[in-house]
């Protein structure tokens, strides 16, 4: 009914006591019940959070032994995003280990980042971590990863007109509805030789952007359509005289 819902868990961090090598704790499987790592192993899951609720140096759980042992247990290359205690991590500067283990899974994942923060209290009640956070790492709006696992149907290329005035150029093009799978839209311009992007709400159907700016020109600008599994469409590009 809805190809583009993902489904995911969040376990306990810890599959079993010695897994890795130095890892104490309690056992997931022995007392949850629960075989995640199979989970993980099988592919079952779109997207795979293990509660990594410890300190960076906590000894018998170490958050960066365990990241790194679930990335070696994701066989089907899953998207794997810790858990983060960000309300109530046992340290005397949250804001600090929070910065850090949002940096350390970076590293570790590469080309598969991302977290997930719970809970929201330990945002919305901790201003200092909300504003390192939005000036940080999340300064910047990114896409939902692409899960190229699940079959969705292709997105037409967006059609656009270009109508280019002394001082700005409005684009628009063509309605979401007409393309129900359309989540977002991506707005590429290109300033000399300098790309920057935008990523634009589906509501959005026109922008205005200026011809110059910081002493340079517009030279071309171009779009694509995403779905909401972060797939993209081909792009519509135009030079800008």
């Amino acid at each position: 009914e809805k190809p583009f819902v993902k489904f995911g868990i969040s376990p306990f961090g810890i599959w079993k006591p010695g897994y890795p090598s130095g890892i104490t704790g309690s056992s997931q499987y022995d007392e949850l019940y629960a075989d995640a790592k199979l989970w993980l192993n099988k592919g079952w899951v779109d997207y795979f959070s293990p509660q990594l609720y410890w300190p960076i140096n906590s000894t018998g759980q170490s958050f960066p032994k365990l990241l790194e042992w679930w990335k070696s247990e994701n066989t089907h290359n899953r998207h794997l995003w810790p858990g983060l205690n960000t309300v109530e991590v046992k340290v005397s500067d949250r804001t600090t280990e929070i910065k850090n283990q949002v940096k350390m899974a970076g590293e570790i994942l590469q080309n598969n980042v991302g977290v997930i923060h719970w809970s929201i209290a330990g945002l919305t009640k901790n201003p200092s971590m909300l504003s390192y956070l939005k000036e940080g790492p999340y300064k910047a709006k990114a896409l939902v990863p692409t899960m190229n696992w699940i079959k969705a149907d292709r997105l037409a290329k967006p059609s656009l007109s270009v109508n280019a005035k002394a001082s700005e150029v409005v684009m628009n093009w063509n309605d979401y509805k007409m393309n129900s799978n359309v989540s977002k839209w991506i707005l590429y311009t290109r300033y000399n030789n300098d790309w920057e992007t935008s990523i634009l709400d589906k509501t959005k159907t026109n922008q205005t952007i200026l011809k110059h700016k910081d002493g340079k020109s517009l030279t071309a600008v171009a779009l694509k359509a995403v779905d909401r599994l972060g797939n993209e469409s081909d792009y519509v590009a135009q030079k800008i005289n």
